[in-house]
C-alpha cells in the first residue's frame, strides 16, 4: 500500500512503485529548500595535511608545470560486462523513468578495459520497508570491479519510529539537490543515481545493467594519471574536452560492509546488510576544468584514527550546474584503497 506522509508544512505528491510486486516506494515528499550538497563548503586544495593541490582551483599551472598526460587514443569506461549480477529474490524488470528498454545492451567483446569505475548512488532508509530489495542489489554490485557503489542513509524516515544509525543530513541534502537538479519537487527512497545523471526509483537488475553499460561505454571527458611520489600518491586529472563549468572534488569515506538489526519501525525484526555505506563527504576543491589539476594524496588521509579501521575512500570529479552548483554528471572516480 502506498503511504503518504503528511506534514504541516511540507506538501506531499504519491511515491512511484516497485514493480513485479516489490513493496510501494516510500515517498518523503518535501518541498525542496535545502540547500545544495556541498554548499557553503569552500573549496580546500589542502585537507588536513592529508591531500593538497593548488592554492586555488581555478589557477592555472605555471608554464614549467605543463601538462603531462595525453589523451588516450580510446578513452572511455568500455569494459564488457557480464550482465547476469546475482540479485537472490528479485526479478527483473522495475520502475525506470530514464530507460525504456527492459534488457541490458549487447556486450561488445573487442572493447578495452575501462579504466573509470561507473558511480551508482543508493539513497536508502533503515527505516523504509521498501528500501532492503534495493540494498541487496547494490550489495551485489559491490562485486563489479567497474563499478563504485555507494550508499547514502537519509534521516527523514526516522520519525517512523527507528532512527538510521548511517543517517546524516548531508546526505538528504545531496539527495534533494539531485532533485532541484532534474527539476523534481520530491525527494523519496529508495532511489538509485547513475554517474549523477540517470535515476530510478526501483529499477529491475537488467534495466540497471542497462543504466550502468550506458555510462560504460560513453566517452570519458577527463583522464586520471596516477603516480606514486615520496610525498604520497600524486593524481592529475587532464580534461579532454570542454566540461563546461566548475567541477567538484569531494572525498568520499564509507565503510564496505555492515549488518543492521533494525529493533523498530517498518523494518523492525530484520537484520539488513548494507554496503559500501557512505560514513563522510568532503569537499576539498572546486576546478574551473580548463586546465590540468594535480592533487597529492597523502598516507595520513588513510589512517585517520577517527574512522573505523576498514574505512575506504575514493574521490568523485562532478561537475556542478547553475548558479546554485547543483549536483551534475560525475566525471571520474577514484578508489584511492
Amino acid at each position: 500500500m502506498t503511504r503518504h506522509p503528511t506534514y504541516p508544512d511540507r506538501p506531499t505528491r504519491p511515491a512511484r512503485a516497485w514493480a513485479q510486486g516489490a513493496a510501494a516506494a516510500c515517498a518523503a515528499l518535501w518541498l525542496l529548500a535545502l540547500p545544495a550538497a556541498g554548499q557553503g563548503m569552500a573549496g580546500q586544495a589542502d585537507m588536513s595535511g592529508a591531500l593538497s593541490g593548488p592554492p586555488s582551483a581555478a589557477t592555472a599551472p605555471d608554464a614549467g608545470d605543463a601538462p603531462l598526460i595525453l589523451a588516450p587514443d580510446e578513452a572511455g569506461r568500455q569494459s564488457p560486462s557480464t550482465m547476469d549480477l546475482p540479485y537472490p529474490g528479485l526479478e527483473s524488470g522495475g520502475v525506470n523513468g530514464f530507460a525504456a528498454a527492459d534488457a541490458a545492451p549487447p556486450v561488445a567483446t573487442a572493447l578495452p578495459s575501462a579504466t573509470l569505475p561507473v558511480v551508482v548512488e543508493l539513497f536508502t532508509s533503515q527505516g523504509c520497508s521498501s528500501c532492503p530489495p534495493a540494498d541487496a542489489m547494490l550489495t551485489a554490485l559491490t562485486g563489479t570491479p567497474d563499478v563504485l557503489a555507494l550508499s547514502y542513509h537519509v534521516d527523514y524516515w526516522d520519525y517512523l519510529g527507528w532512527a538510521d544509525s548511517f543517517a546524516r543530513p548531508e546526505f538528504t541534502e545531496r539527495q534533494s539537490a539531485y532533485a532541484r537538479a532534474a527539476g523534481e519537487r520530491s525527494v523519496y527512497t529508495p532511489q538509485m543515481i547513475v554517474d549523477g545523471q540517470d535515476t530510478s526509483v526501483a529499477p529491475g537488475p537488467a534495466q540497471l545493467m542497462g543504466l550502468i553499460d550506458a555510462h560504460r561505454y560513453a566517452p570519458a571527458t577527463v583522464s586520471v594519471q596516477r603516480d606514486p611520489t615520496d610525498a604520497g600518491e600524486l593524481i592529475e586529472l587532464q580534461p579532454l574536452s570542454d566540461l563546461g563549468g566548475a567541477v567538484d572534488v569531494v572525498l568520499v569515506r564509507y565503510a564496505p560492509e555492515r549488518h543492521v538489526d533494525v529493533m523498530a519501525g517498518e523494518n523492525r525484526g530484520r537484520t539488513v546488510l548494507y554496503s559500501n555505506v557512505v560514513l563522510t563527504l568532503e569537499h576539498l576543491s572546486r576546478w574551473d576544468g580548463r586546465q590540468p589539476l594535480r592533487l597529492t594524496v597523502r598516507p595520513e588521509l588513510m589512517e585517520d584514527g577517527a574512522w573505523p579501521p576498514d574505512t575506504r575512500h575514493a574521490l568523485l570529479i562532478q561537475q556542478m550546474q547553475g548558479d546554485e552548483a547543483l549536483p551534475g554528471p560525475i566525471l571520474a572516480a577514484v578508489r584511492l584503497d
